[in-house]
Parts: C-alpha cells; sequence; structure tokens
C-alpha cells in the first residue's frame, strides 16, 4: 500500500508540472515579444522620436537598447514580420555631444552598433532608427520624423505586465 501511495504521489507531481505553466517560461504580455531578460512591442502607429518614447513611458517602458548582433538580428526578424517595408524607431541619440551616441534611459554609450555603412551622417541627425530601405541597418535621421518604433521593458518572468 504504502508503494501504491508513493508511486500514485510520483504520477500526481509529474503530472502536475507535465500541466501546469512553469513560470520561468512564461510570455510577455499579449502583443509583446519576449527576448532574453526583455520583452518588446512593435507600435502600428508613426510618431516623432519624443512622442515615440512618451508612448514606451505611458507602457512602463523605453524605446528599445540594442546590445548585441543577436538581439539586433531578432529585432530586425520581428519587424519584417510585424511591419514590412517599415522603419522602426529605436532608444539612442546623439543631441547632447555630436557624434556620442547615447542610449536615452541611461545616457550609456552604445557598446553594440550596426550602422548602415556611412552613417551616421552628423548634423541635425540626432536620433536613431533602423531604416527600412538599408535592411533594418541603423541611421541617424531627424528626430520630428514620423516613424513606427519599438518599445522594451523588463522581462519579469512571471507574466504580470499589464499592457494598457
Amino acid at each position: 500500500m504504502a508503494n501504491n501511495c508513493s508511486y500514485l504521489f510520483s504520477l500526481f507531481c509529474c503530472l502536475t508540472f507535465a500541466i501546469l505553466p512553469d513560470k520561468a517560461n512564461s510570455e510577455c504580455s499579449l502583443g509583446w515579444n519576449h527576448y532574453g531578460k526583455s520583452c518588446f512591442f512593435f507600435s502600428h502607429e508613426s510618431f516623432n522620436w519624443l512622442d515615440a518614447q512618451s508612448s514606451c513611458r505611458a507602457h512602463n517602458s523605453r524605446l528599445a537598447e540594442v546590445q548585441s548582433k543577436a538581439q539586433s538580428d531578432l529585432l530586425k526578424n520581428l519587424a519584417k514580420t510585424n511591419g514590412p517595408g517599415q522603419s522602426y524607431w529605436l532608444g539612442g541619440r546623439d543631441d547632447i555631444i555630436e557624434g556620442i551616441w547615447m542610449w536615452a534611459s541611461t545616457d550609456s554609450v552604445f557598446n553594440y552598433t550596426d550602422w548602415y555603412p556611412g552613417q551616421p551622417s552628423g548634423g541635425s541627425e540626432n536620433c536613431l532608427h533602423m531604416h527600412a530601405p538599408y535592411g533594418l541597418k541603423w541611421n541617424d535621421v531627424t528626430c520630428t520624423n514620423g516613424y513606427r518604433f519599438i518599445c522594451e521593458k523588463e522581462y519579469s518572468g512571471d507574466g504580470s505586465e499589464v499592457v494598457g
């Protein structure tokens, strides 16, 4: 009898873990894509850079900050899926010190770049976007232009993100 209980308990545990979702593997909120320690949202509206940044902040996020080639490749693939032929704002700028590109949320200098050849061009082009005609490689452009944008927020791992 003890062996049967032990067997049934083990079976119950195995079935429970197989059926119940694993919180460590839960996904981001609806409409957001999980990668690494972040969730990403691709807008379907076009805004200037400041309004795009404000829209992200309204969702407890920031304009996306690309930290690696793997992350860049993922965002390019998702951009092609979410809006073929569309360009997307990222969270980089050089308006504080011309030629020094920083992430807006932290003022940290880029540790990875994916510039299109000949970019950045400088001058009054102080905001960063993934430019569709350049294969979604990076381009600096005037911040008042209207583009779609990518928001990024921390992945909590518990599925508790709320999109308003």
